[in-house]
């Protein structure tokens, strides 16, 4: 999976670290098999509107095809342990569509997403330099868009936002990069964004 440049993103919470890691093709595989289990869950699996099960190989070649396209894939990590993936996809004419998954359900529910997806997003508007971020949920994904309203997303019915959803009934939401960095300022300044020393 070649790549300009893979980033890490660190934000540490009292004894609690945080870190999103673009992940070399050694580790997608290594985590693949955490992944795929992950996506398949049957909970997660309805609310990212998967009908399909992903192999470990499958999932490998997501990641690979979001680089190719020039998304940004990355793995989520609590304290050193896997919890779950994001990615930033679809970038063009400064604006992009997020993803993100907290995999183990009892993980989920407890903020764990929106620090996630604040990192994410810091990443997206400072380093990228993007104006502004799509999402589109199922209606039923109602946890999703609480996260994401906590972090100042609007419904938006525009054409933009209307061309990333999978099916007519997907909700879409929308956030500009200053109402982001004027809510989440402080987060921001925690942040530790730099590009990763790896040998690939």
């Amino acid at each position: 999976m070649s790549h300009p440049q893979l980033w890490s993103i660190e934000w540490g919470q009292g004894a609690e670290a945080l870190e999103a890691i673009e992940p070399t093709l050694a580790e997608v595989r290594r985590a693949s098999r955490r992944l795929a289990m992950y996506y398949n869950d049957d909970h997660n699996r309805t609310m990212m509107a998967h009908d399909h099960r992903m192999s470990p190989s499958e999932v490998v070649a997501h990641y690979q095809e979001l680089r190719a396209t020039m998304g940004h894939p990355f793995l989520l990590r609590q304290s050193g342990e896997m919890v779950g993936d994001a990615d930033v996809r679809n970038i063009a004419d400064g604006a992009a569509e997020i993803a993100i998954l907290i995999g183990a359900r009892g993980q989920q529910g407890r903020g764990l997403g929106t620090r996630f997806a604040v990192m994410i997003h810091a990443f997206a508007f400072r380093t990228l330099e993007l104006a502004r971020i799509y999402i589109s949920l199922i209606p039923a994904n109602v946890a999703s868009r609480r996260l994401f309203e906590k972090l100042g997303y609007t419904l938006d019915d525009s054409p933009q936002a209307r061309a990333f959803i999978d099916e007519a009934s997907d909700l879409t939401m929308s956030l500009d990069r200053p109402s982001f960095e004027s809510a989440r300022h402080k987060d921001i300044s925690e942040i530790k964004i730099s590009p990763r020393r790896t040998s690939r």
